[in-house]
């Protein structure tokens, strides 16, 4: 049995699976110290490229889209709902680099202006017509992908058209005005970021303490003093060498290290509970408007079996070699010579 075992080959140990809630989209996660967390925070709703920015008859998003030679290219998602009974012959889309023009059936549905007019690869971007769920009704959405220019610089994360910057009555939204999001700005907010300090278990007591002890006389402020408890006094006391001034000595349970890092701890779930009740009365305020609304309008809603018949199907070779020969035995497909 020993020789058995000492024979068997020894395996490496296998690296724990990292999951996937421990990445972000990009890489893990940065966590700076709590004085930077609401700078990053700011910072990370800012640039996320998953928020929707929806106006009504139009929403974008920023994200990544798998082009022809399967390489991920950066994009904005443009979609435009649509008519149950419209198809893509009666739909004309006008792209510049400046202005944007979606007419359907005759009908303009996009005549917009861009914010920015260095970002768009016209010749690549495109449009297709896809069947979604679009507030709880399945709907026609155009939806048109805008790629980036490779060389561009920019993200777009803020405005897509000009007209996403002024309000009904003519204001800008933004009246103090930011710097456009780029990656020189981003890699600059991240190295701005400093680490924190690592959290101490309750039995670790090392720490600098002469800041918390307050190695000073508070009458002449000399540092030439002594911390006792002499056999008449109630508590510590700080006695000056050099004038006769006595104060009472700071005393505290934890050192310095251990003090602040509970402080922290008290403010992070001071926030947390501030967050959590602003979350719930963020669902309460959605439950409230669509329990206002009612039932959603589904007379542009697009049945289950649409278009089933379209739907790929898979063969292999001979199957289609066999439904290509009686295709074009009954006539249905014609060989043309140009």
């Amino acid at each position: 049995m020993a020789a058995s075992s000492s024979k068997a080959k020894a395996e490496p140990p296998v690296p724990p699976v990292m999951k996937r809630s421990m990445l972000a989209p990009h890489g893990p996660q940065l966590r700076p110290q709590y004085e930077q967390e609401e700078e990053w925070q700011e910072f990370c709703e800012r640039t996320d490229t998953s928020k929707l920015h929806d106006f009504g008859r139009y929403w974008w998003t920023y994200g990544r889209d798998e082009d022809d030679d399967g390489f991920l290219r950066e994009a904005v998602f443009l979609e435009v709902p649509l008519r149950k009974d419209i198809e893509a012959k009666q739909i004309r889309a006008n792209l510049t680099t400046k202005h944007l023009q979606i007419t359907v059936h005759g009908e303009s549905v996009i005549d917009e202006d861009f914010e920015d007019t260095k970002w768009l690869n016209v010749s690549e971007s495109y449009w297709e017509i896809e069947v979604k769920e679009v507030k709880q009704v399945r709907r026609k959405v155009l939806r048109y992908v805008l790629y980036i220019l490779m060389e561009c610089p920019k993200y777009i994360t803020q405005w897509l058209f000009l007209s996403e910057k002024t309000k009904d009555d003519g204001r800008f939204v933004d009246q103090n005005e930011e710097d456009e999001d780029n990656i020189d700005d981003r890699l600059r907010m991240i190295a701005k970021m400093k680490e924190p300090e690592p959290h101490r278990d309750a039995d670790i007591w090392f720490s600098e303490t002469e800041e918390e002890e307050e190695r000073w006389c508070d009458g002449c402020g000399s540092t030439r003093i002594v911390v006792m408890k002499k056999h008449t006094d109630s508590k510590y006391m700080k006695y000056c060498n050099d004038c006769p001034f006595v104060s009472p000595a700071k005393e505290t349970s934890l050192p310095t290290g251990l003090m602040k890092q509970k402080d922290i701890d008290e403010k992070r779930a001071r926030k947390a509970r501030l967050k959590a009740r602003k979350e719930e009365a963020k669902k309460r305020m959605e439950a409230e408007k669509e329990r206002v609304a009612g039932e959603p309008d589904r007379t542009e809603e697009v049945p289950e079996d649409f278009n089933k018949s379209e739907k790929t199907r898979m063969y292999t070779d001979e199957e289609f070699n066999d439904v290509l020969t009686k295709a074009l035995r009954r006539g249905e497909i014609k060989w043309e010579d140009y």
